[in-house]
């Protein structure tokens, strides 16, 4: 139980970064630099691995988590060097000073800048299909644990 609770904090964590993120993104060859993205260039990712680390905390499987680690750092580190490669491209100087300042993956909270969230952006984005996406697995979590505990 104590797993499946530890997991879950987790997982709210890392959906509440993944909507905040997608609340204030505009994908309209803008570059995002506040909220969120003040924080770390890759929030949706970071939120991605700590709503997955969560998932894989609360089926209470060491080697799930150390399976998922490795597979979201091999597969997401190279998503991410290939679109800052594209935000270079878009952005030139504007992206490399922002790249300077804001870490890729861990956040640095000095740098912080408020942004505007919008709910419309939020759907806009289909960020609603993450937190439906966890729920469903955590309802099978649970009842794993009550049927099979």
């Amino acid at each position: 139980m104590v797993s499946l609770i530890a997991g879950a904090i987790f997982s709210i964590l890392g959906l509440l970064l993944r909507a905040w993120a997608a609340a204030t993104i505009n994908k309209v060859k803008v570059l995002s630099t506040d909220g969120p993205y003040s924080l770390v260039r890759n929030p949706l990712y970071l939120g991605s691995f700590l709503a997955g680390s969560g998932v894989m905390i609360s089926s209470g499987s060491f080697f799930l988590l150390v399976i998922f680690v490795i597979g979201f750092l091999f597969i997401h580190f190279h998503k991410m060097k290939e679109e800052e490669e594209e935000l270079y491209r878009e952005h030139k100087e504007k992206f490399l000073e922002y790249k300077e300042r804001v870490p890729a993956f861990l956040p640095n909270f000095l740098n912080f800048k408020m942004a505007p969230i919008s709910f419309k952006r939020y759907m806009a984005n289909n960020e609603y299909r993450a937190p439906l996406t966890v729920i469903a697995i955590y309802i099978f979590l649970i009842l794993k644990y009550i049927f099979f505990n």
